[in-house]
């Protein structure tokens, strides 16, 4: 079952609130949390169609569905669990999707699309935001950090290939953190995101950079 997660979010983007609110039955907070999660199942599935948004079912859509998969059918709202364990585990999957950016539309466009040209400004590597989603959601079930933390391995890659280790450690202090170089490394060894990473065209071989922020201590 997914755990619940911190997103970080634009000034302008507002997640839905999942609060359980005053007065409101267990039972009415499930059925509240379902109706708005299949609503936006549905929507996703409708914006998948349009051109722009070719692959946004890859991202938190994606996640909900395995999370689906797990419970059985197609949307969240169905019968509650009697089980109070299981239970708390469907609200939590619910919530998980709720929370995540790419559940909504607005949630891409200001947050991917806006990070996607940032990263252009601040480094120099020219993303849309389908790879930026790619990148962003990768990893969000284990301590690899937020947003903010995968941006910066991002820049940390390019940055050590540019100017070299010292170079960079100096200019980035970033390179220091433990996770940032995790996830780093990660980028630079999972095949799923090689054509992303062949867009920060980078002159020094993927296994060499590895092994250089894998060493730093």
């Amino acid at each position: 079952m997914a755990k619940q997660k911190e997103y970080d979010f634009k000034p302008g983007y507002k997640p839905y609130n999942t609060d359980i609110r005053p007065g409101e039955s267990i039972e009415k907070y499930y059925t509240r949390l379902a109706k708005v999660a299949d609503q936006r199942l549905l929507r996703l599935e409708q914006l998948s169609g349009q051109e722009n948004f070719k692959g946004i079912e890859k991202f938190a859509y994606s996640k909900a569905q395995k999370a689906l998969d797990v419970w059985g059918g197609t949307r969240f709202n169905t019968k509650m669990p009697e089980s109070v364990n299981l239970r708390n585990e469907k609200i939590a999957d619910m919530i998980h999707f709720l929370q995540s950016p790419t559940s909504t539309k607005a949630g891409i466009v200001d947050i991917y699309k806006r990070r996607a040209e940032t990263i252009k400004k601040d480094y120099g590597i020219d993303m849309n935001w389908q790879d930026m989603g790619k990148l962003m959601e990768a990893f969000s079930d284990d301590d690899s950090g937020g947003s903010p933390t995968k941006v910066k391995a991002l820049g940390v890659i390019k940055q050590i290939d540019t100017n070299g280790v010292n170079a960079t450690l100096e200019k980035n202090p970033n390179l220091s953190d433990d996770i940032i170089r995790d996830v780093a490394a990660k980028y630079l060894r999972n095949d799923d995101f090689a054509n992303i990473i062949d867009k920060l065209n980078l002159k020094t071989d993927k296994s060499v950079l590895i092994k250089i922020i894998e060493g730093i201590k």
